[in-house]
């Protein structure tokens, strides 16, 4: 509010000055028949009785009508009025369209906040693939409806695959022991860098060990696969309440904002009338017939 008193304040200090010129009285005796108010014939012609000014235009009132002479007073008076009308005016203006681009902000993240929640909604009707069912031939993709069914499908496979990867690394170890008994370690480190090599064996355990090998590095990749998959399925419901956080942050904030205009427009808007009023008040004083 200190910021629109600084930005008026200046009319009414003018006004209040012209006042007060006005009310000290100008019109002597000698101004014989040069008065304001009286008629003149030739348009900003001017005169001067004693102190005072007067030029040939149309009183600002309207009183009376067509061209009188009229005190320099009267004149300023009019354009400190002018300007106070123009300043009410545009605070009017102002204040209208700033609400109404406030509301406007309000309504888009309004907006943007449904068409998240319409997504969020989208998001548990939609189909996601999990997996592939191999055993088929062509092989089939396993699909299940909702982002929270595809995410507890992923994480049911890696569980599972877990299990059997923990399985094949024991069933490996131990055939790892069984080796050890009649083959040198620089043999079984050879099985361990290429597993495949261990299938021409004629040895069932050399090529159990390498199977499993394999097994375990299959069910290992597996669910390296699946967690991508899960650290990209959690994203849709993430992103998704990331920016329903924040368009409902910039909801609140722009209605805080609303909110305080509305509650200060009165005072202001009586603060910037009533300097009008009082420039108004001041010209009628000032351009009074008979000064």
């Amino acid at each position: 509010m200190s910021k629109n008193f600084r930005k008026f304040g200046p009319v009414l200090a003018a006004a209040a000055l012209i006042l007060a010129t006005v009310a000290s009285g100008v019109s002597p005796a000698s101004a014989a028949t040069v008065r304001q108010g009286t008629k003149c014939a030739v348009a900003k012609s001017t005169k001067i009785v004693g102190t005072v000014k007067y030029t040939c235009a149309t009183n600002p009132i309207g009183t009376p009508a067509g061209l009188s002479w009229t005190m320099a007073d009267c004149i300023s008076a009019n354009t400190a009025y002018l300007a106070a009308k123009a300043q009410n005016t545009d605070f009017i203006t102002s204040q209208t369209s700033t609400l109404a681009a406030i509301k406007e902000s309000i309504d888009a993240s309004k907006h943007s906040i449904d068409v998240l929640n319409q997504g969020i909604a989208a998001a548990q009707t939609k189909e996601y693939i999990v997996g592939y069912n191999r055993l088929v031939k062509p092989v089939a993709p396993i699909k299940v409806v909702g982002i929270d069914a595809a995410i507890a499908a992923v994480n049911k496979r890696i569980a599972d695959d877990t299990a059997k990867r923990d399985n094949a690394a024991k069933q490996r170890d131990a055939t790892k022991v069984i080796l050890a008994v009649k083959y040198s370690a620089t043999q079984i480190a050879g099985w361990d860098a290429s597993p495949v090599s261990a299938a021409s064996s004629t040895d069932v355990n050399v090529q159990s060990y390498g199977n499993w090998i394999r097994a375990y590095g299959g069910y290992d990749s597996a669910i390296t696969n699946a967690q991508r998959s899960i650290t990209t399925l959690q994203k849709v419901p993430a992103n998704f309440q990331g920016k329903l956080v924040k368009a409902q942050a910039q909801v609140d904030s722009m209605t805080l904002r609303y909110n305080q205009a509305i509650a200060n427009q009165p005072t202001l808007a009586q603060t910037i009338k009533a300097a009008s009023d009082e420039a108004l008040s001041t010209r009628k004083s000032a351009c009074k017939a008979g000064l």
